[in-house]
């Protein structure tokens, strides 16, 4: 069932999110396409250290995380040191978050609920050139 089109087992992706259904749920849609390595950060501050620590290919990022700094002022500190894409996954489409989405570097900005289909093709997009 699986392509190799779809198969990224060299990858490492972080999961900032601090909703452990979601971040499970991802995890799932992660496996689904090939990826094996994944890291998880609850909060901002613990995305930047885990980036900091590990070598990271890309970063699935909420952009309202329940303490401290939001997921888009995490994603602006980390891409000050590194490049390294990265996907929202939010359950707020407004204005005002798309707007702070924009001040950094991201492939895809994606609204809960998203399918399988719409994340690999999203995979697959981050991964096109490489």
């Amino acid at each position: 069932m699986g392509n190799a089109n779809n198969n990224y087992p060299d990858k490492n992706v972080l999961i900032m999110e601090d909703d452990l259904l979601l971040t499970l749920s991802l995890e799932l849609m992660l496996k689904k396409a090939g990826i094996q390595n994944m890291v998880r950060a609850e909060t901002g501050e613990e995305a930047i250290d885990k980036v900091k620590s590990e070598n990271i290919d890309l970063i699935i990022a909420d952009i309202y995380l329940g303490e401290g700094i939001s997921g888009t002022e995490a994603i602006m500190k980390i891409q000050q040191e590194k490049k390294i894409p990265v996907i929202y996954i939010t359950g707020n489409s407004d204005l005002q978050n798309r707007d702070l989405a924009k001040k950094t570097n991201y492939v895809e900005y994606l609204v809960k609920p998203i399918s399988n289909e719409v994340f690999k093709k999203t995979l697959a997009k981050v991964w096109a050139d490489s």
